[in-house]
């Protein structure tokens, strides 16, 4: 990956600058579109629309460095290096504790295809697509393979001749089921069938059972953003804006092509009836797109430009369902930027397991958001038991609740609230279920956009940081202490 500088300028002097890339089109937050120049040390990749600040590259020349361009820095300017943020993914049995999946050594001359068919159970079974298949070689050291079902419901591994059994297999749907496992799987010729246990969107999910049904209407005159993989298109979702933030694409390609950004939308926003209905359907909501398409991660630069953009439109919260283990000024002081203006971005903690807690939400003046679950949420047979930890705290609907396993924790949590089987919306109007912090996250966001919206007192001071720390008091206040540490559950459920 090419290095990339970022430069935060606070006025217009470019002179120190080479000529910017020529555009094809006039406007400052389009993608970049045309040839450097022959002759240039430093590119200009793009501009942030919501500060002016620049996306820098090395030019063609790539004699200039972040030392050498800092030397150069004309006074009152900021530099710092691009980095890279991932989705606080929905939670994985093998990746709790930070680990990813390793693929297993499979030898070139020697291989088998193993075929795994997956279809949807009910009244009319069908094929699924857009399942994620994971076949464990080795779950103990997290080896295994991955591959997403097509429209016939089928996903092929090529595995090693020698492997004549799988430890288990998963397969997570992003839409209609819930997830399932197979223990023991003995490889064969007719491969594996597969059938999920249908999602009953008339039932309320965990959710619903700790935070009760959300009313119409509720969250109205509140601004939420969303900073994600975009949102929709669903038919339960209303947009008042979206943009795209990244470095190389148009700012009006904001679709969602992962399905992350629109579950955490409905969750928010849903205007769908009954159980399916967000926490604040009511709200004005503004989406960002900050992943480019096919890329699991997003830069500084990106996030950054999306929750500046989103303080400069006027919104009260913005929902950060992203991570990163590393400091990073440049979104510490977009965080800052928003929190001047009355503007509170609610950060996911991470699905690590792990002490302590992920950035952008361990920073100071970020909201952040752990985990929690509720024994006997997800139907018989639905993979996640693993989800469950020791720790258990108060019970709502007779059924006791429990820190997500998965979850981040450490004393900079400041609530908490459900992030195991939430059903929520999927592109293309459909809905699925999902777990993480990343889930847990936007449920804050959203009791916290209608205790806003019922709080004119807050909502109408002046857009300035003491109105910001109005709102943190009121969210913090209102909280409910359910029983767990607080490095689990901070001030306690976001009420």
């Amino acid at each position: 990956m090419q290095q990339m500088l970022r430069m935060m300028h606070l006025d217009e002097r470019g002179d120190w600058l080479p000529p910017p890339l020529k555009r094809s089109r006039p406007n400052p937050a389009a993608a970049p579109a045309v040839r450097p120049s022959a002759k240039s040390a430093i590119d200009v990749v793009k501009r942030s629309a919501a500060d002016g600040s620049l996306l820098l590259a090395p030019g063609t020349r790539g004699e200039i460095g972040i030392e050498q361009l800092m030397a150069r820095m004309p006074a009152g300017m900021k530099i710092f290096q691009e980095r890279w943020y991932s989705l606080d993914r929905p939670a994985r049995p093998w990746a709790v504790g930070g680990s990813g999946l390793k693929r297993p050594q499979v030898g070139k001359s020697s291989t088998q295809v193993f075929a795994v068919t997956v279809r949807v159970g009910g009244a009319r079974p069908r094929a699924l697509a857009d399942a994620t298949v994971t076949v464990m070689v080795d779950e103990d050291r997290g080896i295994g393979l991955e591959a997403t079902t097509d429209r016939y419901g089928k996903a092929q591994f090529e595995l090693s001749a020698k492997t004549r059994r799988l430890d288990a297999v998963y397969v997570t749907p992003l839409h209609s089921g819930w997830p399932a496992r197979a223990a023991e799987v003995v490889l064969g010729k007719e491969g594996l069938e597969f059938e999920v246990l249908p999602i009953d969107l008339a039932a309320a999910d965990v959710r619903g059972a700790v935070q009760g049904r959300p009313p119409a209407g509720a969250g109205k005159a509140v601004r939420v953003a969303v900073i994600d993989t975009g949102v929709g298109p669903h038919r339960s979702l209303n947009l008042k804006r979206a943009r795209n933030t990244t470095a190389t694409e148009s700012s009006m390609r904001t679709r969602d092509e992962d399905g992350h950004g629109t579950h955490v939308a409905g969750v928010i926003a849903s205007a769908a009836p009954g159980w399916r209905r967000g926490e604040a359907s009511a709200v004005e909501l503004h989406a960002y797109r900050i992943f480019e398409s096919g890329s699991a991660l997003a830069s500084n630069f990106a996030i950054a430009s999306a929750i500046k953009d989103a303080a400069l439109q006027g919104c009260d919260l913005v929902n950060l369902s992203i991570g990163g283990g590393v400091a990073d000024e440049v979104i510490r002081d977009a965080i800052e930027f928003a929190w001047a203006r009355g503007c509170v971005c609610v950060a996911a903690t991470g699905n690590d397991g792990q002490d302590p807690i992920d950035y952008p939400a361990r920073y100071e003046r970020a909201l952040a958001v752990s985990a929690i679950g509720l024994i006997g949420s997800w139907p018989l047979g639905a993979a996640l038991d693993w989800t469950l930890s020791e720790l258990r705290g108060n019970a709502f609907q007779g059924q006791e609740s429990f820190a997500a396993s998965f979850s981040n924790h450490g004393d900079k949590v400041a609530l908490t609230a459900p992030g195991v089987a939430v059903v929520s919306s999927i592109p293309g109007s459909r809905w699925g279920v999902m777990s993480g912090t990343s889930m847990a996250t936007p449920i804050a966001t959203g009791v916290l956009a209608r205790r806003l919206a019922a709080s004119p007192a807050v909502r109408n001071l002046s857009r300035n940081a003491e109105r910001a720390a109005r709102i943190v008091q009121m969210a913090l206040a209102a909280a409910e202490d359910i029983g767990l540490p607080a490095s689990r559950q901070g001030r306690g459920l976001v009420r």
